[in-house]
């Protein structure tokens, strides 16, 4: 019986000094684990954030700085992106902020073939979009002879491990062309170059299961045909 690994798990990290607007369904999203850095001036939250933050304490992380100093927020909020890469490699590592002070530690860790962005606010986030419903199960059909460990995954058999992570309520769903490029190729573990995401882009698309308006906008279309 084949064994499917669970999704990789959103890390997210908020620099609360410089991006003041959070999205709660972020922090309520089940693939997330949460963590807002806050610094010492700011002394109030909202109280809808608070709630949130109570509601989701499981997955969620505040941090307050009690001294402050130049890049103080900054050089905290990487030492706990480090520790959570020390712990899972395989997540995905995003961090919501409009300071580009950040960009040299994401092509670090993209350099280390992790999965890392910075995003300016959270309506970026490749993984934030309109609830879509549960696909229903597809037909059995019969089980093909099980690879040697030894033999590459084909692009046929890439194919259908992105189908089914797409068809998962709580799925990673990219938004944008540019951002599923990025997705795919970390999500098949950098086997593939951007040429290759291109053209599986491409291929699921003229199987009619996305669409992608002139803007790159993506539509998914997830029923089993």
């Amino acid at each position: 019986m084949a064994t499917h690994l669970p999704p990789p798990v959103n890390h997210v990290f908020v620099d609360f000094e410089n991006v003041h607007k959070v999205d709660l369904e972020v922090i309520g999203n089940k693939a997330v684990s949460f963590t807002l850095l806050v610094g010492p001036r700011q002394t109030k939250l909202d109280v809808s954030l608070v709630e949130k933050l109570f509601e989701r304490a499981v997955s969620v992380q505040l941090v307050r700085l009690t001294s402050a100093g130049r890049n103080a927020l900054d050089f905290t909020l990487a030492y706990y992106v480090g520790r959570a890469v020390a712990s899972d490699p395989t997540g995905h590592f995003y961090i919501i902020s409009k300071d580009t002070g950040y960009d040299p530690l994401i092509e670090h860790l993209r350099s280390r073939h992790i999965c890392a962005e910075r995003h300016g606010s959270f309506e970026a986030l490749p993984f934030v979009g309109p609830a879509q419903p549960e696909a229903p199960a597809p037909a059995r059909k019969a089980k093909p002879q099980p690879q040697s460990k030894s033999m590459p995954d084909s692009p046929g058999d890439r194919e259908t491990r992105v189908l089914e992570h797409f068809r998962k309520p709580s799925a990673t769903r990219p938004r944008t062309q540019k951002t599923l490029v990025r997705f795919l190729i970390a999500y098949l573990g950098h086997k593939i170059t951007e040429a290759d995401a291109l053209s599986r882009v491409e291929i699921l698309r003229q199987a009619g299961h996305l669409a992608i308006d002139d803007k790159g906008k993506v539509t998914y279309h997830l029923e089993p045909k």
